[in-house]
Parts: C-alpha cells; structure tokens; sequence
C-alpha cells in the first residue's frame, strides 16, 4: 500500500476525510452490535497505524545505515 500515492490522490480530488468516515459510520451504525463494530474498526485503525511506523522505522533504519 503506498499511502503517499493515496494521500496525493485526495487531495488532487478535493475529497475529504468525511467523504471516507461516512460509510464506515453508516456501517458502524446499522449494525446489530455498533459498539463493537467501533472497537473492531479502531482495532483496525491502530494496527494499520501501526504496521505503516514499523515499515517507516525499518525504512529509516535502512537508509540512514548508508
């Protein structure tokens, strides 16, 4: 996933970060157990979060030992 592609894209767009968060809260909201269905998405958020700083880090890691 290259995220600096993406980011680019939306901005070139003119969309908005609502324009992503409205359908998954739509989603959250219609379902059965929205409770859970937010902790699931902010679990998800987090390990992507997460995932793109140990990719950075290794990166960094990489470059700077040239």
């Amino acid at each position: 996933m290259n995220n600096v592609n993406r980011l680019s894209s939306l901005k070139q767009n003119g969309s908005d970060l609502r324009q992503m968060v409205e359908p998954l809260a739509n989603y959250i909201c219609a379902t059965d157990q929205p409770k859970r269905a937010l902790m699931s998405a902010l679990a998800a958020l987090v390990h992507e979060v997460e995932s793109t700083n140990r990719a950075a880090i290794t990166h960094f890691h990489t470059f700077s030992e040239n």
